[in-house]
C-alpha cells in the first residue's frame, strides 16, 4: 500500500481493529471477471470467458455489509473490461468516505488516461499494475504485443500527474528473477513504486517458473539483498517490508510457508458472487460460516506468498507494528510525517 494521510490511517484502524477482533476478513478481493486480454505464462486466467455470470453493483454493496473488509481489491482477470467498473466502486466505497482502502489491480492494457482519471473519481486509492520484465519481454511473457511500449508511454504520463497512487507489482519466478533489481530501476524511470511477490505452482502447476536449485536460490538472494539495500537508501519506492523479502526467499528455499490465514484475514469474491478462502482454492462457498466451518480448520496450505498474505498472517499486534513501521502520515498540507514504531 501507498502511504496514508493521517485521515485515511484513523478510518482504516478505527474500522480494521474491531473488525479484526470480530473475526471479519480484513482483505476481500473481488474478482470482476475471468476474462482477460493476455494469457500470462504463469497466471491460470487468459483469454475471454463467453457467457460469464457476473453479479452487479447492487451484489458487492450487500457483500460488502456482510464482510465489512478494510481494504478491497478490485482484481480478476482484467476487471478493466467491466463496463460497470465505476459503478460497482462507488457501490463497495460510496463517495466521500475513507474506507474501505480501494486497490485496483490490472495489466493496463485497457488503461487510458481518462479510465485513471474515472478510477480515481471513483475512490480508487492505488493502482496496481502488473510488470513482469523491464522491457518488451514482458509482452512475450504475457502474450500481448505492444505492452511494455503502452506502459512506457503512459505510466510516467500518469505519475507526473503527481497523486502518488500507482504501484508496479511483480511476481518474482524463474525467469525474471535475475532482473528484480532492473524492474526497481524501471518502477523509478517510471516516478512510480514497486512490489514483489512470489510466483506460486499452485496457478498453473509448471515447476519450471519456481526457483529451487541451489545456484538459482544463490542468484535470488543476491537480488533479494540488492533490494534490501536499495530500499533502506530509497525509503518508499519499494513497498515490500524486510520480513517479507526475506519470507519470499524462504518460500522459494522451502517451497511451502505455514500456516496460512486464508479464509480468515483475506478472502476472495469470484464473478458470480461466490467466496472462497483464496483464488488458488477450487471450490466455492455461499458464506463466511461455511469456510469457517469447513476450510479454516483443515487449511494446511503453505503453497503461495504473495506480500498482502505476509502481512495477514501476522498476528493483531505484529500487524500493527508492521504497519506503523512501514508507512509515513501526510497532514492536511500533505507534508510528510513520520510514523514511530
Amino acid at each position: 500500500m501507498r502511504k496514508l494521510t493521517r485521515r485515511e490511517t484513523v478510518d482504516i484502524l478505527g474500522r480494521g481493529i474491531p473488525g479484526y477482533l470480530a473475526g471479519f476478513p480484513t482483505v476481500v478481493s473481488f474478482e470482476m471477471t475471468y476474462s482477460c486480454p493476455a494469457n500470462c505464462r504463469h497466471c491460470d486466467m487468459g483469454g475471454m470467458v463467453e457467457e460469464e455470470k457476473l453479479i452487479g453493483p447492487n451484489d458487492y454493496r450487500r457483500l460488502m455489509r456482510t464482510l465489512k473488509p478494510v481494504i478491497v481489491q478490485i482484481s480478476g482477470g482484467e476487471p478493466l473490461l467491466r463496463e460497470d467498473l465505476t459503478e460497482i466502486m462507488t457501490a463497495i466505497k460510496p463517495r466521500g468516505k475513507h474506507v474501505p482502502y480501494l486497490i485496483v489491480v490490472s495489466n493496463g492494457w485497457l488503461l487510458t488516461r481518462e479510465k485513471y482519471l474515472a478510477l480515481r473519481e471513483a475512490g480508487m486509492n492505488q493502482l496496481s499494475l502488473s510488470l513482469c520484465f523491464p522491457d518488451s519481454r514482458h509482452d512475450e511473457w504475457r502474450r500481448l504485443k505492444g505492452l511494455y511500449d503502452h506502459l512506457d508511454r503512459l505510466v510516467p504520463e500518469l505519475a507526473s500527474l503527481g497523486h502518488d497512487d500507482i504501484v508496479l507489482n511483480s511476481a518474482i519466478t524463474h525467469e525474471n528473477m535475475p532482473h528484480i533489481m532492473d524492474l526497481v530501476h524501471n518502477a523509478a524511470r517510471w516516478g512510480v513504486s514497486i512490489s514483489f511477490s512470489a510466483y506460486s505452482i499452485l496457478r498453473t502447476g509448471e515447476r519450471k517458473y519456481t526457483i529451487e536449485k541451489p545456484e538459482d536460490l544463490e542468484v535470488l538472494r543476491q537480488q533479494l539483498d540488492a533490494l534490501k539495500e536499495y530500499k533502506a537508501s530509497n525509503c518508499g519506492s519499494i513497498l515490500n517490508a524486510d520480513f517479507n523479502i526475506d519470507g519470499t526467499y524462504d518460500f522459494f528455499k522451502y517451497q511451502e510457508i505455514k500456516p496460512c490465514s486464508a479464509g480468515q484475514r483475506f478472502l476472495v469474491v469470484t464473478p458470480g458472487g461466490y467466496l472462497k478462502p483464496c483464488s488458488m482454492h477450487e471450490k466455492n462457498y455461499t458464506s463466511l460460516r461455511q469456510i469457517r466451518r469447513e476450510f479454516v480448520p483443515n487449511n494446511d496450505c503453505g503453497g503461495c506468498y504473495v506480500s498482502i498474505r505476509s502481512y495477514l498472517d501476522k498476528s493483531l499486534p505484529g500487524l500493527l507494528k508492521e504497519y506503523l513501521k512501514a508507512h509515513s502520515f501526510r497532514n492536511g498540507k500533505n507534508k510528510r510525517i513520520r510514523s514511530v514504531a
